[in-house]
């Protein structure tokens, strides 16, 4: 219910596949098969993205309740990732970025289940897996090698085999590929499985909306990291752990984004489950409801406006 009421600006202003002659050429054939199979319709396809977004929510927060990254359960991550995709509309919409945020949700989800894992290397290659997909939709995303790499350094003891099941779950998708390219006599398109670029935007449109929404992102990320600070202090060894990888998640997400080509804010997208789960502390470690309520409002009131203006 909450994803459609906040979602209504972009149901009602539909937009098809956001693609371009950069992007990658599996997000090319995927968002041309979307779009086939959705009838050509923008408002079946926009739907489709908030569904896809709806989906995305229940899964974050099904990671959050299943590592007890938070005092109790709670539907809190959920509804943050409702909110924030919807301070931007370019996050509304699908996209190589949107439909990437699954796989590193799944990549995320293994990674949290190293630290006591009996079937580790298993789930070490399915991890390799999902960074190499994800970077066949948006190659910068192949960034993420290095949280593997911090995730196995701060959740298992070394085993130099259970690096390599790593970098061979992240080989073989490419490997795959590219024999179905060298089978159908068309290896040049080895060439569009990748694209990388900076670049700062010439102008911003709706200044008010980007700078409003902006700084409602870095508050709440702000009081986030002030608050898991008090929270990381109470927490188990275990608890603490998890919580670096998010951490570094976060971190690696925002190097990823400066190297990915998109529309609009777009390239952003990939830091949005890391940030949802640090700001979400303020509802739990801070136990001045209206304090909380201030937070909430504020959120909602920027929600609405960035949908609307």
């Amino acid at each position: 219910m909450f994803a459609l009421i906040f979602k209504l600006g972009a149901l009602t202003h539909p937009e098809m596949a956001f693609t371009a002659l950069h992007s990658q050429i599996v997000w090319l054939e995927v968002s041309r098969f979307i779009e086939t199979a959705l009838g050509g319709s923008a408002f079946a396809i926009t739907f489709f993205a908030v569904v896809n977004i709806f989906g995305q929510a229940i899964f974050l927060n099904r990671i959050a309740n299943r590592h007890h990254l938070f005092p109790k359960a709670t539907y809190f991550p959920a509804l943050g990732y409702i909110m924030v995709t919807s301070l931007f509309k370019e996050w509304n919409y699908l996209s190589a970025a949107l439909m990437s945020n699954w796989l590193l949700l799944a990549m995320l989800s293994n990674m949290l289940l190293l630290y006591a894992a009996s079937d580790a290397r298993k789930k070490i290659f399915n991890i390799g897996c999902f960074i190499s997909l994800t970077a066949l939709l948006v190659f910068p995303n192949i960034i993420f090698i290095a949280l593997l790499l911090l995730a196995l350094a701060i959740l298992r003891p070394f085993k130099a085999a259970e690096w390599m099941v790593g970098l061979l779950g992240i080989l073989t998708p490419f490997y795959f590929l590219a024999g179905l390219f060298y089978l159908f006599s068309d290896i040049t398109l080895l060439k569009r499985m990748i694209s990388v670029g900076f670049s700062l935007p010439k102008e911003i449109k709706n200044p008010q909306v980007v700078l409003t929404s902006f700084s409602m992102i870095l508050v709440l990320l702000t009081a986030g990291v002030f608050y898991l600070n008090i929270h990381m202090s109470r927490m188990l060894i275990q608890t603490k752990k998890w919580w670096w990888v998010v951490i570094a998640s976060f971190f690696i997400s925002i190097v990823a984004g400066i190297f990915t080509v998109a529309k609009g804010y777009n390239q952003w997208m990939a830091f949005l489950p890391a940030a949802t789960l640090v700001f979400t502390n303020i509802w739990f470690v801070e136990k001045r409801k209206w304090i909380n309520s201030i937070f909430f409002y504020l959120f909602l009131a920027v929600v609405f406006f960035a949908q609307w203006k």
